[in-house]
């Protein structure tokens, strides 16, 4: 099987680590000995450049060329992109050092023999410097990657298995859906699956974050189980799991592939970069040509020329320039990743710092997402216990179909009160209404009014019902053969961070808003409690993209909150689609941003990360650029003629190296971003 990135990551920085160590080794000695008498220390007279200046210039370059070695690569890409007409760094490195060793060859080879003239050490030590370089940012890439190692050390080898009462030990490659599993205490749960026997706490925040451990238990009165997922950790009871997703269908696994995409994707702020780097080549290489030649016409000496002309070369490397946005975007995606925020690429990271207006859906995100029936009003008022009772297992026998939070929630309802449900068939989800289905030869609609009112059951709701129906509470209405039986009230409170939430989000500059396809009474009653002022109530599923298509007509930058299938138009049609991480499977292919925490004030968390991360490349590109734009005059030797200092090519080696240094270490600092304490 190919590495993984994390794994690519830490084998592209021991290959430059052996390079960089290889080139050191022989530079250090190369440069004492080119430096030696300047340094005031005298070489040995078989050796020493008074006496043997061609035995001296030998071993110069044979101390050269396993630096050489070292750096081959950036003469075989330099020179492949300067045939194919694009010139990057690697060619800057390549002209400099060549034409540096070319000097040398000359002077100790060619028709007289100037020992004055040998620039090896400047070759050696630019390439020496360029491998540490090199090696610091595949390091720093490594460090950068530890998110997705830290995922991918949550994967188990073996699961256990349980088959007809037996238990075996098995690879995790052989499990599939439809296994039972046993998890013991202590052991990684091996995949995504549903709780069957057992109640456990598991630790779950190697996934989100979430420091406490969640209860984890088999369903109540027949209902499903909980969930579980793969990766994390079942800390003190035995549970039995039947699976439901393994490979790379897991929870996991998508969070690894959204990682991975995250800090391999260019935001739209690297494209800066790119362009001004597929210029600025170029044009180095004309002022280095422009250099020789000025230095040449004021008289100076062939080395001198060479000196100015390399030095030009080597501090003009735009390494840095290369490196400023990718790093802040594998430490930012890398660190949000470890708190439970995943970015889908680097484009969502940097619009998501552009927002100015989040729209948040009512149930399930502003909500606990778990309505409960709180009262059933019937029209029949004779025997109305019973009228109650059949109204509740008519409703659940036709919402057993459904999907959407109120359904379930019926059907919760009957189950909590063991009623043995009908037969249905000619089940059908009435998206944005309700459901429809035929029981008993009747025909039963469940749903919303407008629903009611598209099958002519009532054009309105009637008087006595209306009044009897609290603010606050959502009803849905149940019809026999197109008559109302009653209505069957759900109330879903608000989540207890959801006010905190929204004034984050607020401080943040956001205008909130909230859209929902619930009646405007119950969207009232949550947005009072959570501080929202902007509301748009009774919205179908196809209108709610529509709506957001108006926010963005205004000029502004929509993102959108959501976690039901439903959200999925609206969260496409946004700029920056945000998805709770218990949201369904549509919900998280669809959005650029997922929060596996279901904390709504997280969102502030990764909206104030996306703003920090490209705060970030911005520092690292201004000192980048001007790096460039004060070293290049002072390596052309223009502040020579005025008395200023002249620029070793060895000394604009090491300038071009801190430069990368300096522009790692700033992104690093992502590291110690300060994220939200639930």
């Amino acid at each position: 099987d190919a590495p993984e990135p994390s794994e690519q990551s830490e084998q592209e920085y021991l290959k430059f680590r052996s390079k960089m160590w290889l080139a050191l080794g022989f530079s250090v000695p190369l440069v004492l000995l080119a430096m030696g008498p300047m340094l005031g220390f005298s070489l040995p007279n078989w050796f020493a450049p008074e006496t043997e200046p061609l035995r001296y210039g030998l071993i110069q370059l044979l101390l050269t060329l396993p630096v050489l070695w070292a750096g081959r690569d950036f003469y075989t890409k330099g020179i492949s992109t300067l045939l194919h007409r694009t010139p990057n760094m690697d060619t800057l490195v390549a002209m400099g050092t060549a034409a540096a060793v070319g000097f040398s060859l000359w002077n100790l080879f060619g028709t007289q023999l100037n020992a004055e003239g040998f620039y090896f050490e400047t070759a050696g030590v630019i390439i020496a410097l360029i491998l540490m370089g090199k090696s610091l940012e595949a390091k720093s890439r490594s460090r950068a990657s530890a998110a997705i190692s830290s995922l991918l050390k949550l994967r188990p080898k073996e699961a256990v298995l349980v088959h007809e009462g037996k238990e075996s030990s098995i690879s995790i490659d052989l499990v599939h859906p439809g296994d039972v599993l046993r998890v013991r205490p202590g052991s990684i749960v091996p995949a995504d699956g549903i709780v069957v026997e057992g109640s456990s706490f598991v630790d779950e925040s190697m996934l989100t974050g979430e420091p406490l451990p969640v209860e984890k238990t088999v369903g109540d009165h027949g209902s499903s189980g909980s969930e579980v997922t793969g990766g994390t950790l079942n800390t003190n009871g035995v549970l039995t799991i039947r699976v439901q997703r393994v490979g790379g269908e897991t929870t996991l696994s998508r969070i690894i592939r959204l990682v991975e995409n995250a800090q391999l994707a260019k935001a739209p702020v690297a494209r800066l970069a790119d362009q001004v780097a597929g210029v600025f080549v170029p044009v180095v290489l004309v002022i280095a040509a422009f250099t020789g030649v000025g230095w040449w016409l004021s008289g100076a000496s062939a080395n001198e020329i060479l000196g100015y002309t390399v030095a030009v070369l080597v501090i003009a490397c735009p390494c840095a320039l290369g490196l400023a946005t990718p790093i802040a975007i594998m430490v930012g995606t890398g660190t949000g990743a470890q708190h439970g925020i995943l970015f889908r690429n680097a484009p969502a990271l940097e619009a998501a710092h552009r927002l100015d207006t989040l729209i948040l859906d009512k149930t399930g995100t502003l909500t606990e997402g778990r309505p409960k029936v709180t009262q059933i009003i019937t029209v029949d008022t004779k025997n109305q216990k019973q009228a109650q009772t059949e109204l509740l297992k008519l409703a659940s026998a036709v919402e057993q179909g459904s999907e959407h939070p109120l359904g379930r929630a019926v059907v919760a309802e009957a189950e909590k009160q063991n009623l043995e449900l009908p037969q249905i068939s000619e089940f059908e989800a009435q998206t944005g209404f309700g459901v429809k289905a035929v029981c008993n030869g009747n025909l039963i609609f469940v749903g919303n009014p407008a629903l009611m009112r598209r099958e002519n059951i009532f054009t309105e709701v009637p008087e006595t019902l209306e009044k009897l129906i609290p603010s606050g509470s959502t009803p849905v209405f149940v019809a026999v053969d197109g008559k109302l039986t009653g209505s069957i009230l759900l109330a879903d409170a608000a989540r207890p961070e959801s006010a905190e939430a929204v004034q984050n989000l607020r401080e943040l500059g956001l205008e909130v808003v909230m859209l929902t396809g619930d009646q405007k009474t119950s969207a009232e009653a949550v947005a009072e409690k959570t501080g929202i002022t902007k509301i748009h109530a009774g919205v179908l599923p196809e209108e709610k993209s529509k709506i957001v298509e108006q926010y963005q007509a205004r000029g502004g930058h929509v993102g959108m909150i959501g976690d039901g299938i439903n959200d999925a138009p609206a969260l496409a049609q946004s700029d920056v689609g945000i998805a709770m991480g218990s949201g369904s499977d549509v919900v998280l292919e669809t959005a650029d941003m997922v929060l596996m925490k279901n904390d709504l004030r997280h969102v502030a968390d990764a909206l104030r990360l996306s703003r920090a991360t490209l705060r970030n490349i911005r520092q690292n590109l201004f000192w980048a650029f001007g790096y460039n734009v004060v070293g290049i005059p002072i390596a052309a030797g223009l502040l020579v003629p005025f008395g200023g200092p002249a620029l070793h090519p060895m000394l604009a080696a090491a300038a071009m190296a801190l430069s990368s240094v300096s522009v790692i270490t700033n992104s690093l600092r992502l590291r110690g971003f300060s994220f939200y304490k639930a």
